[in-house]
């Protein structure tokens, strides 16, 4: 059987019947039918979606193990090898991230070949999509299918709307998928994941818009979104903050802050004193220090050179 045969026998036309049953089940509406089959393509994907966001979380914990290695070893091939040793030691695995993403492009294809058959309003679409149904009075009653949903027309190209939103969701997926502590401020992996976090979202966001049915981007764009709520539940959102979407003038202080670095942690990293305390044993030697009975200590302490203590008679004059 020619591969063509296989495609259509056993993806398509299954596809095709689905699609046409949901909407039958769902009062007639094509956008709910488009948004029931991505959560149920979800959850029949989410074992293997558990297994890659659990994978992601170890690549986040052995992030720091990857940064030492750049910033150690200069040869790019013991560089490799050490990388490769510490994903060994770890169980974690490079490329366990894609099997979402592979399992999904067939998907996807099919989805397009049947949104072109049933969103059809020609005589010669409607034979062919007559032909591609299942002997189910239930199923070729659905037919001709409604294509309007939220004052979209789901045949026809997506509406500058539906780009804005599905430029939103991958952007926050990709925002959240990349720390921007994995990389080194100014290398050439931290330049390359800005590009990421800009080049997709807006491809996906102008694809769908301008050359995709809106149905196609419906699918897109709520299977985005489900799959940001379900790594900020299973991985966390990283360094991601709602703050970090003002711009850097309206943004609190510790806003600007990548991570979530302790300050004793980021005063030792910058060379100061991580002593954090305001301990009572270095308050003598402090120039104007807060004495203990509660009065500024404007001269130096007793034992400093030079000095000379006041008598303690004076304690009693309320001048001094």
């Amino acid at each position: 059987m020619p591969i063509g045969a296989i495609w259509q026998t056993f993806l398509e036309t299954p596809l095709i019947n689905f699609i046409i049953l949901l909407a039958r089940l769902s009062f007639d509406s094509y956008g709910l039918a488009i948004l029931l089959f991505t959560v149920i393509t979800r959850a029949a994907t989410f074992p293997l979606a558990l297994r890659t966001l659990r994978s992601m979380k170890k690549m986040q914990e052995i992030s720091p193990l990857l940064q030492e290695v750049q910033k150690k070893y200069s040869d790019p091939r013991r560089r490799s090898e050490e990388t490769m040793r510490i994903y060994k030691e770890n169980g974690v695995n490079p490329l366990g991230c894609l099997g979402p993403q592979l399992i999904q492009m067939p998907i996807f294809i099919a989805l397009y070949a049947t949104i072109r058959l049933t969103m059809g309003n020609t005589p010669e679409a409607m034979l062919a999509l007559s032909s591609r149904l299942y002997d189910v009075e239930y199923i070729k009653h659905a037919i001709p299918l409604s294509t309007t949903f939220i004052g979209m027309d789901l045949s026809e190209n997506g509406t500058l709307p539906l780009g804005v939103a599905v430029f939103a969701a991958m952007w926050i997926q990709q925002r959240i998928s990349t720390s921007r502590a994995s990389a080194p401020a100014g290398s050439q992996q931290a330049a390359m994941n800005q590009q990421m976090q800009w080049l997709f979202p807006i491809m996906f966001g102008y694809v769908f818009v301008v050359t995709l049915p809106a149905a196609l981007g419906l699918y897109w764009g709520v299977g985005t979104a489900i799959s940001v709520i379900l790594q900020w539940i299973f991985v966390g959102p990283g360094d991601f903050t709602w703050s970090s979407l003002l711009p850097a003038s309206l943004r609190p202080a510790s806003a600007g802050r990548s991570g979530t670095t302790h300050p004793t942690a980021q005063r030792a990293a910058d060379g100061g004193d991580t002593d954090t305390g305001d301990d009572d044993d270095d308050a003598p030697a402090r120039g104007g220090g807060q004495r203990e009975d509660g009065r500024g200590g404007g001269a130096a302490s007793p034992g400093a050179a030079g000095t000379r203590p006041r008598p303690r008679r004076r304690r009693g004059n309320p001048r001094g």
